[in-house]
Order: structure tokens, then C-alpha cells, then sequence
């Protein structure tokens, strides 16, 4: 499995990967998906139009999220807070805190009411 790691590790190195072929954009799959650990098994492996993969992948993976959408919620997060770099433990916690929820981590004064 070519790009294997485990999740924390393979979010660290998004900005390694070539995602310029529109037709099969990468996409990050982990074991429990949206719901994996920071240690669960995970690859990058670029998926069709058609929605399938050109990859093999093990059945115990399943799809957390694309590389440009966990790109985009880490530069929001970056934006949100005045350029600042987001450390190893943001750039997990953003990438997916938008997997599970559809929508970008969230300003800690915004959370206060969460």
C-alpha cells in the first residue's frame, strides 16, 4: 500500500502529495473512517469520477475525507486565526473535525457554547 502510515502521521505530510487530476482526486482512507485514532491504520489512494478506487485497499479502510478538502479546512483554520501555523495536534483535530462534522474547527471562543 503505497502512502501507508498511520492517520496522525499521513495528515502531517498532506502538502507531499500530488492532487492535480481532477478525475481521480486522493482521498485519505483510515480504519473506522471518520471515527479513526490517531494510530489507526491509514494510505492515500486517488478514486475515479465513478467513485471507485485505483488502488488496492484494505476492507478495513474506509474513506475519512479528500486531500483538498483536509488542505482547505487546515488553511481555514490558519486563516481563522490570523495566519498562525497550526501545530501536529491542530492539523489532526481540524482535518478531522471536518470529516466527522462537515464544517470547519471552530474558533475556541466559538466552542465556549458548544
Amino acid at each position: 500500500m503505497k502512502n501507508a502510515s498511520t492517520l496522525f502521521e499521513l495528515i502531517q505530510r498532506l502538502d507531499e502529495f500530488e492532487d492535480s487530476d481532477r478525475f481521480h482526486p486522493l482521498v485519505i482512507y483510515a480504519q473506522n473512517g471518520a471515527d479513526a485514532g490517531r494510530n489507526s491504520p491509514a494510505l492515500v489512494c486517488p478514486r475515479s469520477e465513478s467513485g471507485s478506487l485505483t488502488c488496492p485497499l484494505d476492507a478495513s479502510l474506509s474513506e475519512v475525507l479528500s486531500v483538498e478538502q483536509a488542505r482547505d479546512a487546515i488553511t481555514v483554520w490558519s486563516a481563522w486565526r490570523g495566519g498562525l501555523t497550526p501545530s501536529p495536534e491542530d492539523r489532526f483535530n481540524t482535518v478531522m473535525f471536518f470529516s466527522r462534522h462537515g464544517a470547519y474547527f471552530p474558533l475556541e471562543t466559538d466552542r465556549e457554547g458548544m
